[in-house]
């Protein structure tokens, strides 16, 4: 963890910063009337009035913001080191929290965290990145798989089989490799008949990958895994026919 990190600011002092960031982006004679009711503007009595020109002035605000969270997230990830890295990381989640851009980090943050070993960390830092997208958006389940290998590094494998099994079934562009992480998962626990659908599903998503001589032969290899069982069957009832 960051031993850098800023104390969090107090809601209504963040509260006063933000208002005062956003009048400053407005037009000077607009922003010198607002000025003098910043206190009333805080105690929530004219917002209804001032929402239009404020709305004008967050516009610019939040821009600015993303822009300054991009700069800080481009900077840490220009950290050789990866305690740094994930220092500085911290840094941008804690500073720009309410920005895309440091929701964003929270994704790189675990996946860091995890390519460390910071096994815990990593996890929460996935699981929080979850809880900030809706199930509806791809960086949802951008969290989900990192969860889902954390499960495996941890030999939780119907865990993380489960977890595959849930981002295959979006449309979101995480079903091809998640079909292939769900067949593997799969064919280790020994439920080979799913992992052959699981591959024979990602075959049908044709798609351009380096993989897919190893996918064709994990179905050959399942297949022939499939028929075996009943080739011995068919070979013990002719040996019985044989020797009655």
């Amino acid at each position: 963890m960051s031993t850098n990190a800023q104390p969090p600011i107090a809601p209504e002092h963040q509260e006063k910063n933000i208002l005062e960031e956003i009048l400053s982006g407005l037009p000077p004679q607009v922003r010198n009337t607002l000025q003098k009711f910043l206190r009333e503007i805080l105690a929530g009595i004219i917002v209804v009035v001032l929402a239009i020109s404020l709305w004008f002035g967050y516009s610019a605000y939040i821009t600015r913001q993303e822009n300054q969270a991009a700069a800080a997230m481009g900077t840490a990830m220009h950290q050789p080191d990866p305690a740094k890295k994930i220092s500085a990381l911290e840094e941008v989640i804690h500073q720009h929290s309410h920005t895309i851009v440091g929701k964003h980090a929270l994704l790189l943050l675990g996946a860091i965290q995890r390519d460390s070993g910071q096994v815990e960390p990593a996890k929460k830092s996935f699981s929080r990145a979850k809880q900030e997208f809706s199930k509806d958006n791809f960086l949802y389940y951008s969290a989900l798989m990192g969860l889902g290998y954390l499960q495996e590094d941890e030999a939780k494998l119907d865990e993380a089989r489960q977890t595959y099994k849930s981002s295959s079934e979006t449309q979101l562009g995480f079903e091809a490799i998640a079909a292939l992480d769900f067949a593997r998962v799969s064919s280790a626990l020994g439920y080979n008949k799913e992992a052959l659908e699981a591959y024979n599903n990602y075959l049908s998503l044709k798609p351009q990958s380096s993989q897919l001589d190893f996918v064709r032969h994990q179905v050959m290899k399942l297949s022939s895994e499939d028929k075996r069982p009943e080739e011995d069957l068919a070979l013990e009832k002719k040996n019985l026919e044989q020797n009655p």
